[in-house]
C-alpha cells in the first residue's frame, strides 16, 4: 500500500492506500493474519469466527447477516438478473454492494486509456486474471450505464463528463459485437474461429428449435449444438425431450451433435425438486415413467446414427455425468468436476449411469483379458462413494473418460474443439449396435462387495443405510442375482437399475436425504 501510494501521485483515489492507524496498531500487537492465527479475522477452538472491530480495538463475534436482496438473488439462475436483484433492492446489503460497485465503475472508467486503450482488455483482464464472470464494463452494461450515472449524481458523486454521453460499452449489430475504445469509437470484436459463442449465434438467427429448458443451435458445417438453460442446468422432462428431438434432427439434417452450454456449470444433474414432489405424492408410476424417459434419452445419445460429443465443464454431476457417459466422445474443459453423486440423496444413478459402468467393466475385462471383478470394484467405489473428479484428467483414471476423449485448456475453445471431434468422427461413422450378449459378473462378485460393506459398517465407517444403498448398487453393477458368466442384455441392466432406483424412492431415509439437500444444500448421512 505504501509503494502504491508513492508511485501514484496523480491518482484521484490515492488516499485509500494510506494505512489507517488501527492497522498499524494490529501490526504492533502481532495480529498478522494466518501466521499468528489472528488478523482481520480469527477463529477460536469452537470454530466461532470473529472480526477485528477497529472501534473497540478488539475481536467481536461475527453474526451472519441476512439481506432480502441476497436471498432473492440466490433463487435466480441468470447472472444479469442476479446483479439487478442485488443492486435494485432497498436493504442495507444492496446499498453496500452499490456503493462499492459505483466507485469501482467510475474509477475503472477513468483509467481508460491510462491502463488500456479499450474496455475489452480491462474486462478480459478481470475475467481471466481474477475469475470474474463479468468485467466491470460488462457489468455496467447489464445495470445500464445511464442508470449508474443518474443514481451516482443523485447521491452527489462526481461523474466523468464523457461517461454521461455513453449508452453502452458493447453493441450488437447484424450478429457482430462492437466494443468501446478510448477515442470514443466502437471497434468490431473479431473472434477467432475457435471461439464459438452460442449467444451470438442465437442472435444471428441460428436457432433451430427452442423450448424453455433447452435450445438446438446450428453451429455450422452440418453440426448442431444442444444447449441446456434451466436453473443449474438441472435435467427435467423438457431437456430429455429435446435430447431425443436433437439427435433425430442431427440424423436427418446434419452430420453430428454437440451437447454444450455457456453457463457456470455443465449440469448439476436431474431435477431433484420434481422427484421430491412425486415421491411425496406417492406417484411411483410417474417416477417410473420419468426414469424410463431419462434412460431413453441417454440411449438415444448412445445409439444415434450420427456422432454425439459432450463438452462438460465445471460441475457435471449425476444426470449431467450420465449424458456425457453415453456420448461417442467427451471433450472436457480442464476444470471439469464430474461424478455420479446420487448416493448423496439416497439414490443410485438410474439414467443409465450404473448400467454404463457395468457395461464398460464387462467389455474392458473381456477385451484386455483381465478379471472383471477388479474393474467392478473400482467403478462401484466411484458410485458408492460419490467420487467427483478434481479435474478433467482424473476422469481417465476414474473410467469416465477413455481413449479418444480429449481435454481442452481454454474454455473459449471448448465448443469449437467438440465440433471438430464431431466432424472427425463423422467420417466413416458407424452407429453402435444394441448390446445383447454381456457376461454378467454375477452374485459372487456382489457377495464379495457386500462382505466388505458389512465390515465397513461394523467398523463405523458407513451407516447401516449406506450399506443398504451400496448393496443395491452392487446388485445392479454385477448384473443381479445370476451366476457369473450368465448372458444378459444392456436393456436388462437398465431395467434392474430402474427397479433398484424405485425401491430407494420408497425409503424414508432417502426422503430425508433429499429434503436435506433441497433445504440446506448439504448432504445428510443417516
Amino acid at each position: 500500500a505504501k509503494n502504491t501510494y508513492t508511485l501514484l501521485p496523480n491518482d484521484e483515489e490515492r488516499e485509500i492506500y494510506k494505512l489507517p492507524d488501527f492497522v498499524k496498531g494490529m501490526i504492533d500487537k502481532k495480529l498478522l493474519g494466518n501466521k499468528t492465527k489472528a488478523g482481520f479475522y480469527k477463529k477460536d477452538n469452537e470454530k466461532k469466527r470473529y472480526y477485528y472491530d477497529y472501534n473497540v480495538q478488539d475481536y467481536v463475534e461475527i453474526k451472519k447477516p441476512k439481506f432480502a436482496s441476497v436471498e432473492t438473488a440466490k433463487q435466480i439462475d441468470d447472472l444479469n438478473d442476479r446483479i439487478k436483484a442485488v443492486l435494485f433492492s432497498k436493504d442495507k446489503g444492496s446499498q453496500v454492494a452499490w456503493n462499492i460497485l459505483r466507485d469501482m465503475f467510475i474509477y475503472t472508467f477513468n483509467r481508460i486509456p491510462e491502463i488500456a486503450d479499450d474496455v475489452l482488455n480491462v474486462d478480459n483482464a478481470m475475467k481471466w486474471g481474477y475469475n470474474w464472470e463479468l468485467g466491470p464494463f460488462e457489468m455496467m452494461d447489464v445495470i445500464g450505464v445511464q442508470n449508474i450515472v443518474k443514481r451516482a449524481e443523485k447521491e452527489g458523486i462526481k461523474v466523468p463528463e464523457k461517461l454521461k454521453t455513453i449508452e453502452s460499452f458493447y453493441k450488437e449489430e447484424n450478429g457482430k459485437t462492437y466494443y468501446y475504445c478510448a477515442n470514443g469509437e466502437y471497434k468490431e470484436l473479431v473472434r477467432k474461429k475457435e471461439n464459438i459463442k452460442l449467444t451470438i449465434l442465437k442472435k444471428a438467427g441460428n436457432v433451430v428449435e427452442k423450448t424453455s429448458e433447452a435450445t438446438l443451435i446450428d453451429i455450422g458445417d452440418g453440426v448442431f449444438c444442444l444447449e441446456f438453460h434451466t436453473k443449474m442446468n438441472a435435467i427435467g422432462g423438457g431437456i430429455l425431450s429435446m435430447i431425443k428431438k436433437s439427435t433425430k434432427r442431427a440424423e436427418e439434417e446434419g452430420i453430428g451433435l454437440v451437447i454444450a452450454n455457456e453457463s457456470k456449470n455443465f449440469s448439476a444433474g436431474a431435477n431433484l425438486a420434481m422427484l421430491a414432489t412425486a415421491i411425496s405424492e406417492g406417484a411411483y408410476e410417474d417416477i417410473d415413467m420419468m426414469v424410463r424417459m431419462f434412460q431413453n434419452a441417454t440411449m438415444a445419445i448412445k445409439y444415434s446414427k450420427v456422432p454425439v460429443v459432450s463438452a462438460p465443464f465445471g460441475m457435471t454431476l449425476g444426470g449431467g455425468c450420465e449424458v456425457c457417459l453415453h456420448s461417442d466422445a467427451i471433450c472436457a474443459y480442464a476444470e471439469t468436476y464430474m461424478g455420479l453423486v446420487e448416493v448423496g440423496v439416497g439414490l443410485l444413478p438410474a439414467g443409465g449411469g450404473t448400467k454404463e459402468m457395468a457395461v464398460r467393466a464387462i467389455q474392458d475385462a473381456e477385451f484386455y483379458g483381465i478379471d472383471v471383478s477388479n474393474l467392478i470394484f473400482k467403478y462401484f467405489q466411484n458410485i458408492a462413494q460419490a467420487k467427483v473428479s478434481m479435474g478433467a484428467y482424473e476422469l481417465f483414471e476414474m473410467g469416465y473418460m477413455r481413449k479418444g476423449d480429449t481435454v481442452t485448456m481454454n474454455i473459449d475453445n471448448l465448443i469449437y474443439d467438440a465440433k471438430q471431434m464431431v466432424i472427425s468422427l463423422a467420417n466413416n461413422y458407424r452407429p453402435k449396435k444394441p448390446l445383447t450378449e454381456l457376461k454378467a459378473p454375477g452374485r459372487s462378485v456382489a457377495a464379495a462387495i457386500k462382505s466388505q460393506l458389512w465390515n465397513m459398517m461394523v467398523g463405523n465407517y458407513i451407516t447401516e443405510y449406506e450399506r443398504y444403498m451400496a448393496g443395491l448398487i452392487a446388485d445392479v453393477i454385477t448384473g443381479g442375482d445370476v451366476t457369473s458368466g450368465t448372458i444378459i442384455t444392456e436393456q436388462y441392466l437398465l431395467d434392474l437399475e430402474r427397479e433398484k432406483f424405485l425401491k430407494l424412492c420408497g425409503q424414508r431415509k432417502t426422503v430425508e436425504r433429499i429434503i436435506s439437500i433441497l433445504k440446506t444444500g448439504k448432504p445428510l448421512r443417516n
